[in-house]
């Protein structure tokens, strides 16, 4: 028995003891890192977002503001009420903080889960990504970027010597760069999620192949694009998304999480905003970037966004559309795969993915738009609320008529 008390002691001894010094070694690498993964927004609580810290705020339009205008409303009478209760049972069992359904024109219906409320805001993950593909689309219109076709070098001078001189912002919004990929769990990867320096983490990650030859979804192409805007515009990338579309849209304040005080913001998320923003957001893409007579995003930008990128048929420029084949939806070769259990019962659904689930669903063939956020989960199915909500539409077409 002694022994037995003296080897659980010695192992006991052994895990404390490298805890401990793993923890000072991340500590000593980069305290942002320990103090995020201790006291940083856990996956499962979407609404705490003062755990992400620092942040910069994207300056929105008050409420009550004549320039805000408010979103239209309407009965859900052409919704299919039975259809429309799955949904909500869908909702809720995923453990949703809100669900947004926009049809014909108008909010049909809106409803969020206690204690959270329509000012409530979320760490929606990649949803950020497509506004960062919207403000670079922007940054075009205005003459601080050339086109699309530009060479990322022009901007970031740190590559001009090597293979990646080659790289253009297609490159990174089709998520083709062919640079390494900062694969979760790596100490690279971490410190691109977490991190104090996120500008030196993805400069520094070398060439592996030809760019335009292979799709890697990756958050480092975000964030590169994210260095690009603010290198080409001179301007703070909160500023420059306020000025640009997040007021022109009517939209309340938001926030970016920071790498650090002054550092840089998060690109490939973490846009606190609220799911009536999201709606917005989703409204300004059903619309080929036109709202309220101002065209914030050029049309035919938008329609690049929703194009099929020549590597992957369900990406355009940080924008998901249609069903994959198959039930999986590939993100890269190293992350969880998005699980479909089913095609979508519309043809032309194009979507906003962040992970876990946090989605805004558009489907020009019925006027509708989806918004669903909530706890992040590692199962979310793509087309069980989707689908009912599309069906909904349908049979309360036939209902009317």
């Amino acid at each position: 028995m002694k022994i037995i008390v003296k080897i659980v002691k010695g192992l006991l001894a052994f895990l404390v003891g490298t805890t401990v010094g793993l923890l000072l070694a991340l500590w000593i690498a980069d305290p942002a890192v320990l103090r995020n993964l201790l006291f940083g927004q856990p996956l499962d609580a979407p609404a705490r977002i003062e755990r992400s810290q620092p942040q910069e705020q994207v300056a929105g339009v008050a409420a009550g503001s004549t320039i805000r205008g408010e979103l239209p409303t309407g009965p859900a009478d052409g919704l299919s009420a039975a259809r429309l209760a799955t949904a909500l049972q869908l909702a809720s069992d995923t453990e949703s903080v809100a669900l947004l359904v926009w049809h014909e024109g108008a909010l049909r219906y809106e409803k969020y889960w206690a204690p959270h409320t329509v000012d409530t805001r979320t760490n929606t993950n990649s949803m950020h990504k497509t506004v960062l593909a919207m403000v670079a689309g922007a940054a075009i219109a205005d003459g601080y970027i050339p086109s699309l076709e530009s060479k990322a070098s022009r901007w970031l001078t740190e590559w001009r010597d090597d293979a990646r001189s080659e790289i253009t912002l297609r490159h990174l919004l089709q998520m083709e760069s062919g640079l390494s990929l900062p694969v979760f769990g790596t100490w690279r990867g971490i410190k691109l999620l977490l991190g104090s320096d996120l500008q030196s983490t993805v400069l520094s990650l070398p060439a592996e192949k030809s760019p335009g030859s292979d799709f890697q979804y990756s958050n480092a192409s975000s964030q590169l694009v994210e260095l690009i805007l603010e290198r080409a515009t001179g301007k703070r990338y909160a500023e420059y998304l306020s000025e640009r579309i997040w007021q022109p849209l009517g939209a309340a304040d938001a926030a970016l999480w920071l790498d650090r005080e002054g550092g840089s913001p998060r690109g490939f998320c973490c846009l606190f905003a609220t799911a009536r923003d999201w709606l917005r957001v989703g409204l300004l893409l059903e619309s080929n970037g036109l709202w309220e007579g101002q065209q914030l995003v050029p049309a035919e930008w938008v329609q690049a966004m929703k194009a099929p990128s020549a590597l992957n048929a369900n990406f355009g420029m940080n924008l998901w559309i249609g069903s994959p084949v198959g039930s999986e939806r590939k993100y890269n070769d190293f992350t969880l795969k998005a699980f479909h259990s089913a095609p979508f019962v519309a043809d032309d659904v194009y979507f906003i993915d962040g992970f876990g689930g946090q989605r805004l669903y558009l489907v020009p063939s019925r006027s509708l738009v989806v918004v669903r956020t909530g706890v992040s989960r590692v199962d979310w199915d793509d087309a069980p609320l989707l689908n009912e909500l599309i069906l909904a539409v349908d049979e309360g077409q036939e209902e009317r008529s």
